[in-house]
């Protein structure tokens, strides 16, 4: 009896056509995830840069300034307002912040509405 040779695999077109498929998931996939990343990088400079103002807010409306604090060091943003020489003399309430990645995305709280932080892209 003869014995057929039956070779088993995907030929070149199949592959190809996996490649392309993958090719084009990723051509949609990686800008997708990098806005995401971003995206989380500023939300957690504005929880950062918000917690910082509710606690000056804090410090200006009950103790007064005069005590002074102690500046956080910033892990989600990579510039953070200096509010450890504000007084009460102080007319311009408002603490920025820029997010760590990005050269648009600043961050806005502003003390004399109750420490409300705004992104402005």
């Amino acid at each position: 009896m003869k014995s057929k040779n039956v070779i088993a695999g995907f030929t070149l077109i199949e592959i190809l056509i996996v490649i392309a498929i993958i090719g084009i998931l990723a051509t949609i996939a990686i800008p997708l995830y990098l806005h995401y990343i971003q995206d989380s990088q500023n939300k957690a400079c504005l929880i950062e840069a918000k917690a910082y103002a509710n606690r000056v807010l804090y410090q200006y409306k009950g103790e007064g300034l005069q005590n002074g604090f102690a500046v956080p060091t910033p892990s989600a943003c990579e510039t953070i307002t200096d509010a450890s020489s504000w007084n009460e003399t102080t007319t311009n309430l408002v603490i920025e912040a820029k997010s760590k990645n990005s050269t648009t995305v600043n961050i806005k709280c502003d003390l004399s509405l109750g420490a409300n932080c705004i992104i402005i892209p």
